[in-house]
């Protein structure tokens, strides 16, 4: 009798150590997050120009251009994941019969989401359809309580141009309470100017703070669109890329990857990175560029971007890709240079589901 006693005492210690330790895991789960590895891409579907934020529901939200969903046309698509990594399609900001009658339902690009004032602000690019021949591409903006909508468009383009160059939206809030409108393609600058409070209007005058044409290794930047400006210690870094995005039936090869450089000012002058490209294609995946850069719960950057997968070119599209940003020397380095990875990711984004 005295040896089960001893026998029932030992196994209740083990499961009170197990449970212990159990719990002290757990603790350091909550406290330290969960890595979730992954292998690229993320979301083996066309997925061009992603845009991406981390909304108050504790879910990642990105929009990308236009692409076919199961053979509908979806002007502005969302993407949700709680990890970065595991993503699924869930709405869009327009259906193709909500598309503003200024706007082109068949030309809705490159969106940057953004939260401002309680409320979530998608700017686009569209082609402006007003009766103004002088009109081409435009930047629009639709407003929400919620990633997922319903929006409501401002009823006209934030700014214009005749040709294409006034696309690929990027809003940065900087710390001072002032807010920045960034575009630019069409192998002019990319440009920058002050938001107004609302943000439907600009104010002052817009400024040229990245050139085409001014790299010599590879030419990536004849030109240069997508900008997307991260504030990191005493520099604004402006990840941009460039110079043909896409495959066509035209027989010409996309020629696409990122490139980065820092100013002191949102407002420049931008130094560019003396071994730019910062990222471009390896043997697996070709014209990787257009990125959103998104901190995990670790505090750890992440480039969200989109690429030609060479093992699917012909009917996956872009499809959406994450790398992690190292930093170094000042500058962000993706694999030391080589490329997008295409090996599983152990070390992935950190989360707390």
């Amino acid at each position: 009798m005295r040896r089960i006693r001893m026998t029932l005492a030992a196994l209740l210690l083990v499961i009170v150590v197990i449970s212990l330790a159990a719990w002290r895991f757990y603790l350091y789960e909550e406290q330290q997050g969960v890595k979730t590895a992954y292998t690229n891409p993320v979301f083996e579907h066309d997925a061009p120009d992603p845009t991406v934020i981390k909304a108050e529901d504790g879910y990642y939200y990105a929009v990308t251009t236009q692409s076919q969903y199961e053979g509908s046309f979806i002007p502005l698509p969302i993407l949700r994941s709680k990890d970065l990594v595991h993503w699924e399609m869930k709405g869009s900001v327009f259906t193709v019969e909500q598309v503003p009658s200024w706007a082109t339902y068949d030309y809705m690009w490159a969106p940057h989401l953004t939260f401002y004032n309680d409320k979530y602000y998608v700017y686009y690019s569209t082609k402006v359809n007003d009766g103004d021949p002088l009109k081409g591409m435009g930047i629009g903006v639709a407003v929400a309580d919620h990633p997922l909508g319903p929006y409501k468009d401002y009823g006209g383009p934030v700014v214009w141009g005749t040709g294409f160059e006034k696309i690929d939206p990027f809003v940065l809030d900087d710390g001072d309470g002032k807010r920045y409108l960034y575009w630019g393609s069409d192998k002019q600058p990319i440009y920058v100017q002050q938001l107004a409070d609302d943000g439907f209007s600009v104010i002052g005058e817009e400024k040229a703070v990245v050139y085409s044409g001014v790299q010599s290794r590879e030419m990536y930047d004849a030109l240069v669109e997508g900008p997307w400006v991260v504030k990191r210690d005493d520099y604004y870094y402006m990840f941009y890329s460039g110079d043909y995005c896409c495959m066509d039936n035209s027989g010409q090869t996309a020629h696409y990857a990122v490139m980065v450089a820092r100013a002191q000012s949102p407002e420049g002058p931008f130094e560019a990175y003396p071994n730019n490209p910062m990222l471009e294609k390896n043997e697996n995946f070709l014209a990787p560029g257009h990125n959103a850069v998104i901190q995990d719960e670790a505090g750890v950057d992440w480039l969200l971007y989109h690429a030609y997968n060479l093992k699917d070119v012909s009917t996956s599209g872009r499809v959406l890709m994450l790398d992690r940003i190292e930093w170094k020397d000042g500058w962000p380095i993706i694999h030391d240079g080589s490329g997008p990875s295409s090996a599983m990711q152990q070390d992935g984004p950190v989360t707390n589901h």
